[in-house]
């Protein structure tokens, strides 16, 4: 009798949910313009997925970190968090109900011990930090920050090596083709594509300040629909080699993936954002050498040809000048440098947190992820992420030569860790520390020992 009832409970549940999630679409469309509507639909769409199933969410996660990563939840309580952050804060809660249940093991891989050392300490420096500042915008930065790093922990728990290959690299390739398109198409309509992007504002989307220049202030960078370019040029060279790696499979795939290509490449040369320029090229060197070792010399004597300041004149002049130049942009890095071994040398244990500075004479930011992750967080959490990614990258490339899937996750990892050293964003931006930690999750999963 209590089975039967359980089970009828069971089945009544499904009609339970559609009709809290109607009542709740309901409500949002008629207080909501169209943006904020599609944003809490997707929310609600995760949350109800995740206890059935986490993998799902976990490619939507992706899929937003890499296409629209800044939608924002419906205010219902005064409260608008990124739907990413809420789609993580209910993975982790259905995963430690997994773990205490004894249907997942908590511990699947030594790696996760750095990923988690990198956790807490962001934990403990947002903690440290609050008495002094009393900042509720750095309190919600740590907390944001803190979940996205749980990322690939969360990844290594739910999805399984068949899963992996099988999905996600039509997964990443889909969504680059979309942004690449996006991102093109918005550069080229200018105003017009400053409009759409404003329209987005009801969905949590900057809606000033929205296109982005050079330091001379009139030649413009595309952004597609991730506001910044050097995001938008990392989160593309971190998905390039998945375009490339198996290309070659049949005629229409190489058909295919050679426009994808074509589209990211002219998404990335609009962003003028040089450490994305590097991280790719080296990303496609590395995916491409790994099978065809001769092709490594090739690509770096074309680099230098290429980039060759004696070259006058050109069609890629403007681009080997935005390389080469000592131009205003790097001067300041070479003083964030400075301030930031400065900063790290005063607080070198639990950094100074995600507030303001605390004292007067202290600059905080510098253009790197790594040492950005010191100043807030501390030395071994910059080490302990650090090494994460390294230990991941070296059992990649082992297996580079024999597994596509090795070696796509090999070279994005390259660009992410190219793009690491010119840019702090990696660790700044909680939808790219979670997507980042979703490449080093997958990585992990895709070289494990198959059963």
């Amino acid at each position: 009798m209590i089975v039967k009832r359980r089970a009828d409970a069971a089945a009544w549940l499904p009609v339970l949910y559609g009709c809290a999630g109607s009542g709740l679409v309901g409500w949002m469309a008629a207080r909501l313009p169209v943006p904020g509507v599609l944003a809490g639909g997707v929310l609600l769409a995760g949350i109800a997925a995740a206890v059935r199933n986490p993998v799902l969410v976990l490619a939507l996660i992706v899929v937003l970190a890499m296409f629209v990563p800044f939608i924002i939840a419906p205010s219902f309580f005064g409260a608008a968090p990124p739907v990413i952050s809420v789609l993580v804060t209910a993975l982790v809660g259905v995963s430690m109900v997994a773990i205490v249940k004894g249907r997942r093991p908590a511990w699947r891989d030594r790696v996760l011990g750095l990923q988690a050392i990198y956790l807490v300490l962001i934990i403990v420096a947002t903690v440290l930090a609050w008495p002094a500042a009393r900042d509720v915008e750095s309190l919600q930065t740590g907390l944001k920050l803190a979940l996205a790093a749980a990322v690939p922990a969360l990844v290594v728990m739910w999805v399984g090596q068949r899963e992996l290959r099988r999905y996600a690299p039509v997964l990443i390739i889909s969504a680059a083709a979309v942004q690449a398109v996006f991102a093109v198409g918005l550069h080229v309509a200018a105003e017009t594509g400053v409009e759409f992007l404003a329209a987005l504002a009801p969905a949590g989307y900057p809606s000033s300040s929205i296109q982005r220049f050079l330091p001379d202030q009139f030649t413009v960078r595309a952004t597609g629909l991730l506001v910044d370019p050097n995001v938008l040029g990392v989160t593309l060279a971190m998905a390039a080699p998945f375009v490339v790696v198996g290309a070659t499979s049949s005629k229409r795939m190489l058909v295919l993936r050679t426009v994808v290509l074509v589209l990211v490449i002219a998404a990335l040369v609009l962003t003028l954002s040089r450490g994305a320029w590097i991280g790719a090229a080296l990303a496609l060197a590395v995916a491409i050498a790994s099978t065809r070792p001769r092709l490594g010399p090739v690509f770096g004597l074309v680099a230098i040809v290429l980039l060759l300041p004696a070259w006058p004149g050109g069609p890629l002049a403007s681009i080997r000048a935005a390389v080469l130049e000592r131009d205003v942009s790097n001067a300041l890095r070479l003083d964030e440098f400075r301030e930031a071994v400065r900063v790290i040398g005063r607080y070198p244990w639990f950094g100074v947190g995600y507030g303001d500075a605390p004292d007067a004479d202290v600059f905080i930011g510098v253009s790197n992820t790594w040492l950005w992750i010191a100043e807030r967080a501390g030395i071994l959490a910059a080490v302990s992420a650090l090494a994460a990614v390294g230990v991941a990258l070296a059992r990649a490339v082992r297996l580079a030569r024999v597994d596509p899937l090795a070696r796509a996750s090999a070279a994005s990892l390259v660009a992410l860790l190219a793009a690491s050293m010119v840019d702090q964003h990696l660790a700044s931006f909680p939808h790219l520390v979670a997507l980042g930690g979703a490449l080093l999750g997958a990585t992990l999963v895709a070289t494990q020992p198959q059963a």
